[in-house]
């Protein structure tokens, strides 16, 4: 039987947990389950979604690769083996594993709408609207469907489709996070203020523990000119989630201007792990070196930002030249305190 993972189920006939719901069971629980049943594909298929929900992606491809060689007539199993690659960028591996179930004849709106996913991501457009519309006929209350149609209209320059498509995916779930976030990010950036507060305090009302959501709401701020609050906003957005590194970048920023460059420092040096182009994140990483005293850090960001060939080029040659000075200026110093040790 097909699983269906848009409906939430909560009992087993058996004892053992249902997959494919919104109300897994914990970790701890799922391991002994397996332990006292290591051939039971599901189980494993279980344990993969859980273990993905956790970021730790290499275990749940490989659970779910488990699942798919103890139980390869599920194809189910293939949607999570596709989930898994997804998460691990590996877009070709995920096309491949849903393809796979659907020439086979699964017709399951989650798969639908994760082949929707995959090739929004890899920008085709007229594959990815097929398969999301098909999802939407099995689904059609499932928000993530309404929100994937709004980022591909979005990317098709359609703004009022995206729009309506945001709006609708928050009707059809109020607790739906990302569709408070896209309508809110618009609206910030047409300098619609009041529209954006509405729908960052609808959305954080409802989803409290939101990271992009305390993200927009610090963006929010900062453009109303509180950037204190807006700072508070960024903090709760990183410890919500540490790999949101647009929120590390807005806070090292504000860090900079209120010259708490020790602590700006690492929130830029993390940004550049994923940005590492981006010349005013190395510019003012360099600056903060100076400010700090950390003259041979500084003289390698600021010959990256001359490389880099952008508008700080000017000013950073400045930097160099003072930069270089300090440097000799502590060669020297140096020298005249081991020539001082010699003698001694």
């Amino acid at each position: 039987m097909a699983c269906k993972p848009m409906e939430e189920k909560e009992k087993t006939d058996n004892g053992t947990p249902i997959d494919c719901t919104y109300t897994l069971p914990n970790l701890a629980k799922i391991n002994e389950f397996i332990l006292a049943d290591p051939n039971d594909g599901k189980l494993f298929r279980i344990r993969s979604q859980i273990l993905l929900d956790s970021g730790r992606l290499q275990e749940a491809l490989s659970d779910a690769k488990r699942a798919l060689s103890l139980n390869p007539e599920d194809l189910y199993n293939f949607v999570v083996v596709a989930k898994a690659h997804r998460a691990l960028g590996q877009i070709d591996s995920a096309l491949s594993a849903c393809l796979t179930a659907r020439n086979a004849g699964f017709n399951d709106p989650d798969n639908l709408m994760l082949l929707g996913d995959l090739y929004l991501i890899i920008k085709q457009y007229a594959k990815s609207l097929e398969y999301l519309n098909q999802a939407l006929k099995l689904a059609p209350f499932e928000p993530k469907i309404y929100y994937l149609k709004g980022v591909l209209f979005w990317e098709r320059n359609d703004t009022l489709k995206a729009l309506s498509n945001w709006q609708t995916a928050i009707e059809q779930d109020p607790g739906y996070g990302d569709g408070y976030a896209k309508l809110s990010s618009y609206y910030i950036g047409i300098k619609d203020f009041t529209t954006a507060e509405q729908y960052l305090r609808s959305g954080l009302r409802l989803k409290p523990n939101d990271a992009f959501l305390h993200y927009d709401m610090g963006v929010y701020l900062n453009y109303k000119g509180y950037p204190d609050s807006a700072i508070t906003y960024y903090e709760r957005a990183i410890a919500l989630d540490q790999k949101l590194f647009l929120a590390q970048e807005n806070l090292g920023y504000l860090r900079f201007n209120k010259r708490a460059f020790s602590e700006a420092i690492p929130l830029f040096e993390t940004s550049l792990l994923v940005d590492a182009k981006n010349s005013t994140l190395v510019y003012r990483l360099g600056q903060s070196y100076i400010y700090v005293g950390e003259y041979a850090k500084a003289e390698i960001e600021l010959q990256k930002v001359v490389q880099l060939d952008k508008e700080f080029v000017p000013d950073a040659l400045k930097e160099l030249v003072r930069v270089r000075k300090q440097l000799a200026i502590q060669k020297l110093d140096s020298a005249k305190i081991m020539e001082k040790k010699i003698i001694n």
